[in-house]
């Protein structure tokens, strides 16, 4: 059994139901949305895909909350992830590929408790906002071996004082990264350039 929760949603095998696909057509009609979304009425966990803009937002703002975990898998048209900031109810929100330029802000978002981000390079960036979060617990953070990306910085993490489990792997990341630093969390495991490598 894995020591993360976010590990069920993120390997988890979707049932049809729970995988939403979109064509990202920029002329589609928002309300061809709602008619999709009839389709996914009932279930906790999804799994979105290739939504444009205009649709993430959209989808966030009327359907978001009707979930315990959302998956944004494969949605490299989404560049602007602030409509997140409205979500009150969602637990686990997890992120494959996708283009957002930066984190949104968490304050508001008060039952989120975990969150994995995986190959978004911009995300990966700045992870200043995470530390806002006010309950969140878990935190899943690396980059797939062929994919070299740069951390500014971890240290917002120290802050983020609800945290219990952390995993940050990549291939390059900040080199100031001290485990003591973070000796309240339950498990933390870091892996940098496969030169520094624990578990706690």
């Amino acid at each position: 059994m894995s020591e993360f929760d976010l590990h069920e949603f993120s390997a988890m095998a979707y049932e049809s139901k729970q995988i939403i696909t979109f064509s990202a057509n920029p002329t589609k009609a928002l309300s061809d949305i709602d008619e999709e979304m009839k389709y996914h009425a009932g279930v906790s966990s999804v799994q979105v895909s290739n939504l444009t803009q205009n649709e993430f937002d959209y989808f966030i703002k009327n359907y978001g909350d009707n979930f315990q975990s959302i998956y944004f898998f494969q949605n490299t048209k989404v560049k602007d992830l602030s409509a997140l900031s409205s979500l009150r109810k969602v637990k686990y929100l997890l992120f494959y590929n996708v283009s957002g330029e930066k984190l949104w802000d968490m304050r508001k978002n008060e039952n989120l408790q975990g969150i994995m981000i995986s190959d978004c390079k911009k995300l990966l960036y700045d992870l200043e906002e995470i530390q806002y979060a006010p309950n969140l617990e878990e935190l899943l953070l690396f980059s797939s071996m062929h994919n070299k990306y740069t951390v500014k910085t971890i240290t917002p993490l120290k802050n983020c004082r609800s945290l219990k489990r952390l995993s940050i792997e990549f291939n390059t990341a900040d080199k100031s990264f001290d485990p003591d630093d973070f000796g309240h969390l339950e498990v933390l495991r870091y892996q940098c350039d496969r030169k520094r490598n624990f578990t706690y």
